[in-house]
């Protein structure tokens, strides 16, 4: 049975939840219900990538990329509200065990075994984890699923907004003013270490996503880039890579990082992605990295009914601000 038959599967079994009235919080509000992981099959069916040609008015310029992650810098220490992320049932280091954190530890092992895995290919430790559509709640599980790895003991995370047109990570966390990221490093060629954050959260680095561009897809299909992941996912064997990125059906953008992905994580919303929806999301991608599809807020049968939420998204607007 493929991942998307085993989802569908599991859709049809499962019920939406009865919203709650959540405490806001810029851009995102988050749920109170835990994901169920449906891992990928090793006869999952053989999707073709089918990737929307990229508008492109004018020429894109990308300065050299040098090494990225040394330039003798002290990366500032972004300080995350931990009182506030529980409010919002994210996982925490210093947290009660929850149904959420629960789910995110058993997620976490399957991401941590390929990692582990002597026959991997090079570049398992990047994890990108995706959507859809909007408002399926792919943030919500991207920092979840960040937090709880770093809190492994033998392992850092590096978590990036790749959302570079609509970037909620930050907003989520409770960090204002941070200008510069990735998109920075990509057009200016500046060194990564200038724009990585340390967090008062031990062992979880932020790579913000930077000042947006309407050329994003060109940028993270550029040479650039791919220079950038290989030294990131090599020179710290340590270190898991978590990319919160755009909506597949949204945007472009997601497309073009999963291919340069080692592991893609799907969020699906119960009682509403159908069947179709995801399979026209996972056609766009390579499926031979996709390792599972995140059921997030529902309900399975005979648990406890945990709660929802919901959060503002809108794409389409990808001029340069």
């Amino acid at each position: 049975m493929s991942i998307v038959e085993r989802a569908a599967e599991l859709l049809n079994k499962v019920s939406a939840p009865n919203p709650i009235s959540p405490r806001e919080v810029p851009q995102e509000n988050f749920d109170t219900s835990a994901p169920d992981l449906i891992e990928r099959s090793v006869d999952q069916e053989s999707l073709k990538p089918v990737f929307p040609e990229a508008n492109s008015p004018s020429p894109v310029v990308i300065k050299s990329h040098v090494s990225p992650l040394s330039s003798g810098k002290v990366s500032p220490t972004l300080i995350i509200d931990t009182d506030r992320l529980r409010q919002q049932n994210v996982t925490t280091p210093d947290g009660e065990r929850t149904p959420v954190s629960e789910s995110f530890r058993r997620i976490k092992r399957h991401i941590l075994a390929n990692v582990s895995n002597p026959d991997a290919p090079p570049g398992t430790n990047l994890v990108m984890i995706t959507s859809s559509l909007p408002k399926e709640g792919k943030t919500f599980c991207t920092i979840n699923l960040a937090i709880s790895l770093a809190m492994e003991m033998d392992r850092r995370v590096l978590l990036v907004d790749a959302d570079v047109l609509r970037p909620s990570v930050s907003a989520a966390l409770g960090i204002k003013n941070v200008e510069k990221g990735l998109m920075d490093v990509l057009l200016d060629g500046i060194s990564l270490s200038d724009v990585l954050c340390n967090t008062n959260i031990e062992k979880l680095s932020l790579l913000p996503a930077g000042r947006r561009h309407s050329h994003a897809s060109e940028l993270l299909a550029s040479d650039a880039m791919r220079a950038m992941l290989k030294e990131m996912a090599e020179r710290y064997s340590d270190r898991i890579i978590i990319f919160d990125s755009p909506p597949l059906l949204a945007t472009t953008e997601s497309c073009v990082l999963a291919g340069l992905m080692g592991q893609v994580l799907v969020v699906v919303e119960a009682g509403q992605t159908t069947e179709a929806t995801l399979k026209e999301a996972l056609a766009r991608m390579d499926s031979n990295n996709v390792v599972g599809v995140l059921l997030n807020k529902g309900t399975p049968p005979g648990s406890a009914l945990y709660g929802g939420y919901g959060y503002g998204y809108g794409y389409g607007d990808t001029r340069k601000e």
